[in-house]
């Protein structure tokens, strides 16, 4: 009988799900409990695979929490400029973006309460928060499509941010109503600055 033939397809695609299988459980255990206290023993054991074998996809907790973050901004679906496509007036554009980051907001709202301080205390989830601050406050500066009015472009930073839509939503608006709101709100300061 002649040996099998060694298949390194094979051997890289179960490398390739174990990696797949180790990031679910990291996921999993941060939703449940933060990225402090998940540790690599207890994602090994959520994946089902020996300690050693999370060390060997991940040499530290540091390049774990940066691959379970890459995925959670996969699966949060952050917006970007292409929530824009159409919207040709600023009124319009912050219309978009007021429901856009909203809805977003709706989405994550268990991982900012979870991560909390973690957003600015565990490196790779500070680094993470720090990218996804640039990218909205350039969302928000094409929103403008540069307008100087830095009252303006302050106010729609306060509004739209996840205290804003916690607090209109607490007070018994839906995530459309405060969105609306928003806009309006925003809008009528673009018009006004524009005269």
């Amino acid at each position: 009988m002649a040996p099998r033939p060694y298949s390194m397809d094979r051997r890289s695609q179960q490398a390739a799900q174990t990696r797949d299988r180790i990031i679910d459980a990291a996921v999993q255990l941060f939703f449940e409990q933060g990225a402090r206290a998940t540790t690599m023993t207890a994602v090994g054991r959520k994946a089902d695979v020996a300690p050693a074998t999370v060390f060997n996809h991940f040499a530290t907790q540091e390049l774990l929490v940066e691959a379970v973050i890459e995925r959670l901004l996969l699966d949060v679906r952050a917006p970007d400029r292409t929530i824009f496509d159409g919207a040709r007036s600023v009124t319009a554009r912050l219309s978009v973006l007021s429901h856009e980051m909203f809805a977003f907001y709706e989405r994550t709202s268990h991982w900012y309460y979870l991560l909390g301080d973690e957003l600015t205390e565990v490196p790779a989830v500070a680094r993470a928060n720090a990218a996804f601050t640039r990218s909205m406050r350039e969302l928000y500066d094409e929103a403008l499509a540069g307008r100087g009015d830095d009252l303006l472009r302050k106010t729609l930073t306060g509004l739209i941010h996840p205290a804003t839509f916690a607090a209109l939503t607490s007070a018994g608006l839906s995530r459309d109503e405060a969105a609306a709101v928003v806009a309006d709100l925003l809008s009528s300061m673009a018009r006004r600055s524009t005269r």
